[in-house]
Formats: C-alpha cells, sequence, structure tokens
C-alpha cells in the first residue's frame, strides 16, 4: 500500500540540489509552492531520453519538478502533502488508442448471468427478477456466458443446451423475457444466440409463420409443431435481430449511458488509465452521455472522440458538403478541453443486408457506441470520394483496416488523395492493422499516417489462428512492431476493450506469445520494453495531437500517471500482464487506489 502523508519534515530549502541520478540539475519551474510531491519512487518519464527519476512535484494539476528524492523535497513547502511511493514504479497514465470505453459499463447495467452452468441456475437469476417486477415489464439480461467475452454459451451448461420459451414461462409466465445475444466480436464463436420468453415473443408478434430476414437470420422451431421454440440464432458480428423482430425489447436509456460511462471510466482508471481515443466514431446518443459527464466535471478519464457519420440524417447530401459543416467543430485539432475533445470522423464505405436492416430501424447504436448508418452508401460517393472530401475539410481519417485487402484499399486510397490534398501533417488513422507488407510500411511512413494496433486481440487471442496458413515472410508482416520502430513509424498500441487492462496489451506486445499455446508470433517482430511503452503512453498523445500536454513525466505537462506494483522494463516478461495498477492519478488528483 502506498503511504500517504499530509505533512513531512523537510530540509531547508537550499540551493539547487542534485535531482536525477544521471543529470546534474532538477527539472522544474521557478515556484516552489507544490500541491503534492511523489517520493522513493521509482519513475519512468518517457521523456525523450528515457530518464528515471526518485520524485515528482505536482502543482494544479501538472507536473511542476522531477528529480531526486533530495532536490524535490528541499524545494517543497513544509506542508505539502506528500505521497510515499516505497519504490513502486511509476509510469504515465495509460493513453488507450482504440478503447471503446463505453461500452464496459453497458455489461453491468443488465442482470448477468455470469457464472450460470444449469438451465436451473439461469432460471433461478431470472426468477429474482421477476420478485422485483410488476406483471407485465419487461426482464432483459445480459447474454449467457461469463465477464468479460461471455464465450461458451450452451457449451457451460449442464444440459449442453440454451432454455427455451417454456423453461423461462415456468418462473415468468406474466413477464416478457429476452435474454440478449452477444456479439462475435467479444465471444468469437457464431451464431449470436439470443432467447425469448411467449409473452416477448407474443408482443413481438412472431409466430409459426415468421422467417428470417436475411439469410444468417434463424428462428428456431420445434421439428413437430412448427412453433418457434424461442431461440433466435444470427451469423455476423452484430446481429440484426433486436434491430428488427425483437425491437420491442428495451433499449439502453439516457440515463443508463450515463451511469455506464462513469462506470466504465473508473474501470479503466483501475487499469491505469488516464486518457483514451475513439477512432472508430461515436454515436450521438454516446456523445451526449460524455457531454453531461464533462458538463457536470464528472470525467476521470481523458477523452478524445471522433464522430461516426449519420449518413442517413442528410439523405442525398453529397460528403463534401456534408462534411464541410462537420468540420465547423470537429475539423483539425478539433473543439474542447484537456478532458473532452472532439476531432476527426470515422471513414467507410459499403453496406450489406445486415446494416440496411439496422439503419432503417433508427438510430440507436446498441452496445457498439458508433452509428448505425455510419458507412456511406456506395451510391452516395466512393471511398475516394469520401476521404478526400475528409481531406479538403480538414477532417482526419480514422479507418478500421482489419482484413489485408482494406488495409490495401484505405492506403491507396490515401495515397491518391495525397496528390490532391496533402495529408502528411494530418495524421489519418488506420485502426486493426494486422499484415502490413514492408512497401505498405514505407507509404505508412511517407504519408504520416499513424497506424493502431491490438496485440492482446490480434496476438495474444488469435495470433496463432490468424498466421497459421502463412509462410515466414507473411508472418514476419503480421503486427510488424520491430519494423515500425526501425523505420519510425509512430505508432500505438490500444486494448480495443478485449480486456481493456494495457497491462494485457503491453504483455502481448512485449512477448508475441499465443495465449493459449504460448508460440512466439513472428519473433523478429519482437520490441523492446521502452519501445511498447512509448507505445502506450506518449505516442497515444501524439495520436490526438497533445504530445507536447501528456504521455510523458515531464515539466508543466499534465500530471497524468500510474503506479505498479512491479517494475514493468526489469520484471520476467511473462508476468507483465500480471502485474497491478496500485494507484492512478489524473491531472494530479487520485481517482483510483487499492486498498
Amino acid at each position: 500500500m502506498i503511504l500517504r502523508c499530509s505533512s513531512l519534515f523537510l530540509l531547508n530549502k537550499i540551493t539547487w540540489l542534485f535531482c536525477f541520478m544521471f543529470t546534474p540539475e532538477v527539472s522544474a519551474q521557478t515556484s516552489n509552492v507544490y500541491d503534492k510531491i511523489l517520493v522513493n519512487g521509482h519513475i519512468i518519464t518517457v521523456d525523450k531520453n528515457f530518464r528515471i527519476a526518485e520524485a515528482v512535484a505536482i502543482r494544479d494539476g501538472r507536473f511542476t519538478a522531477i528529480g531526486s528524492n533530495k532536490a524535490i523535497q528541499s524545494l517543497a513547502d513544509p506542508n505539502v502533502e506528500v505521497i510515499d511511493l516505497k519504490g513502486r514504479t511509476v509510469v504515465p497514465g495509460f493513453i488507450d488508442g482504440h478503447a471503446h470505453m463505453d461500452r464496459e459499463g453497458l455489461k453491468f447495467i443488465l442482470p448477468s448471468l455470469d457464472g450460470v452452468r444449469s438451465i436451473d441456475d439461469i432460471l433461478e437469476v431470472i426468477k429474482q427478477e421477476v420478485e422485483k417486477k410488476k406483471p407485465g415489464e419487461w426482464i432483459v439480461t445480459m447474454p449467457i456466458g461469463d465477464y468479460p467475452n461471455y464465450a461458451g454459451g450452451s457449451d457451460l451448461l449442464k444440459e449442453k443446451r440454451y432454455p427455451t420459451r417454456w423453461d423461462l414461462d415456468r418462473v415468468a409466465p406474466d413477464n416478457p423475457v429476452y435474454i440478449k445475444g452477444i456479439w462475435f466480436y467479444w465471444s468469437g464463436k457464431p451464431p449470436i444466440v439470443s432467447i425469448a420468453n411467449s409473452y416477448a415473443l407474443k408482443l413481438a408478434g412472431i409466430t409459426r409463420d415468421t422467417q428470417g430476414l436475411h439469410p444468417g437470420m434463424t428462428i428456431v422451431k420445434e421439428p413437430d409443431s412448427g412453433e418457434p421454440n424461442g431461440i433466435f440464432e444470427e451469423l455476423g458480428t452484430i446481429g440484426t435481430i433486436e434491430y428488427s423482430l425483437m425491437k420491442i425489447v428495451p433499449r439502453f436509456s439516457h440515463e443508463q449511458r450515463v451511469a455506464a460511462l462513469k462506470f466504465s471510466m473508473h474501470q479503466y482508471n483501475a487499469a491505469g488509465t488516464t486518457s483514451i481515443y475513439e477512432g472508430h466514431g461515436l454515436a450521438p446518443a454516446v456523445i451526449r452521455a460524455y457531454k453531461e459527464l464533462w458538463e457536470n466535471k464528472e470525467m476521470s478519464v481523458r477523452s478524445h472522440l471522433t464522430v461516426s457519420p449519420a449518413w442517413d440524417a442528410v439523405p442525398g447530401a453529397h460528403p463534401e458538403m456534408v462534411l464541410r459543416d462537420w468540420a465547423i467543430y470537429a475539423g483539425g485539432r478539433g473543439l474542447g478541453d484537456d478532458m473532452l475533445k472532439i476531432s476527426g470522423i470515422y471513414t467507410a464505405v459499403g453496406s450489406s443486408l445486415q446494416d440496411n436492416i439496422r439503419r432503417k430501424d433508427s438510430p440507436y447504436p446498441g452496445w457498439a457506441g458508433y452509428s448505425v448508418d455510419s458507412r456511406l452508401q456506395e451510391r452516395r460517393g466512393s471511398l475516394y470520394d469520401l476521404i478526400l472530401a475528409a481531406a479538403r475539410a480538414n477532417l482526419r481519417a480514422n479507418a478500421i483496416t482489419y482484413f489485408p485487402e482494406n488495409f490495401a484499399r484505405y492506403l491507396n486510397v490515401f495515397e491518391q488523395v495525397n496528390r490532391v490534398v496533402p495529408i502528411t501533417e494530418k495524421r489519418f488513422v488506420l485502426e486493426h492493422l494486422r499484415f502490413v507488407t514492408e512497401a505498405q510500411q514505407d507509404l505508412i511512413k511517407e504519408l504520416g499516417v499513424v497506424p493502431t494496433v491490438l496485440p492482446g486481440k490480434h496476438i495474444w487471442s488469435s495470433g496463432l489462428r490468424s498466421t497459421r496458413d502463412s509462410d515466414r515472410e507473411e508472418i514476419n508482416s503480421y503486427i510488424p512492431l520491430k519494423s515500425f520502430v526501425d523505420k519510425g513509424i509512430i505508432f500505438v498500441l490500444a486494448t480495443d476493450n478485449v480486456p481493456f487492462r494495457p497491462l494485457h496489451t503491453l504483455g502481448a506486445a512485449i512477448t508475441r506469445k499465443d495465449g493459449v499455446t504460448g508460440q512466439v508470433i513472428g519473433p523478429d517482430q519482437k520490441i523492446s520494453r521502452a519501445d511498447a511503452l512509448r507505445a502506450f503512453t506518449i505516442n497515444g498523445a501524439y495520436l490526438s495531437f497533445e504530445e507536447h500536454i501528456k504521455g510523458s513525466i515531464e515539466v508543466g505537462k499534465l500530471a497524468d500517471l500510474a503506479v505498479l506494483s512491479a517494475d514493468l522494463l526489469t520484471v520476467p516478461e511473462d508476468d507483465i500482464r500480471q502485474i497491478q495498477v496500485l494507484m492512478t492519478m489524473v491531472g494530479g488528483e487520485i481517482v483510483f487506489q487499492q486498498p
């Protein structure tokens, strides 16, 4: 436990002392009035020289002095608050470059089925909810499966099957019940399965004659009677059931989103995260929740948001005309302050049957966070048209490029647009990168593109599966972090909320081990711990054009930091994922501390 003292006997102020073990001067502002000082630490500054300090001083939310214990204490007022780090390691607060932070709290809004191992277990949870409800009131639960990924489904249950409508009716005959389906993004296992009882099916108007709305949607029916048994199965990543056949199910309210977002911020603080970047874009409903917390000064994670375009709100308008209006507030480096800022847009073109079903219903973003109509329909413009319009409006483009062909497509369009409107200083963002050839790496460098990579997801969770059929050259191009470092490409690490712990992602980036087999995926692409830490701190600040105010522990910068249970630079690399966060500060204020 970190010792916090209200006062400490300090030496009388004397002349400047040696403050770093490596430099003859203390890094400090001229005034010696501090709010608090942290002493007896192993402070990894992540400045340009990657220096190590023992102590820091903070005033008005910023670092005002950095150096040795003796030097910092000698400059402090005797009544200053002192935090004794007891030798613990301190790093700049983590900056999650692709966070999906709003999703985390939503996992705790509805009754949980975490830990259920039989249909009777599920019925017991629902029975408890019935006791809290009046007849006719909805009961909506989280999916069947264990937090955080809800994988397993019916395989977790003793019966090896999902409950049917008739099972649910046993405990809830007078209440509509709906068990939500989980995303493929989280579970990694198709199909998406959701379940409704008889009351819910009646309210939704679903009968034996009701059919799925696309080839991947199945209303499971009893073979003898043809009656729906309450189970819906759907292929795809997100699903459309709640936007179509079961759109009667209650949705997340604004109040729930605000409460969930506030809870999410506390969870991210507990993981050492002090800033996030949302490059996938956010829908108006989610931005509204951020705005309310910001107005009430209840934010504890600095948040840089990008716009998820609601193209259907401006039907028929040419992208260039639309983006010109959005650029008024989201252009350039955006609008906002150190806690909340909006800039740039998410860019995507195309559609699918499932897209069209979702966008016909409403702008409701569900768990996704981004607008259901965020993809520009091709009849309104090509990807080139969209990116060119963004560049002309000085709107930074962000794109998801998971599939190699999609990544190549975006990079080629960026190159074409750059010939018309220079983008090299705009820091366009490509996210979810996986396979990147050497020629593509060179083009990324030339265009000033910022790659955002997810080692926790794409190496630890799926590295072997993704590279199983690849030859040595292809494997060496998979999440090529060492090549990025060698070429001077500024890249960013991120969690994608699967899970949201930066230390898990750092461990995956440094070890490059597949989480199931322990096999190292692309050993030639391993990077140093220092480079990995840079990618989760100062590079994350670069992502949002804020490297001058955060991302490292330097005089004048925002006092965002995390205190760790072990030294990230020396602990065995396989133990990095298990390092605990003991304390997190945002603007010099403690937002999380282990008891």
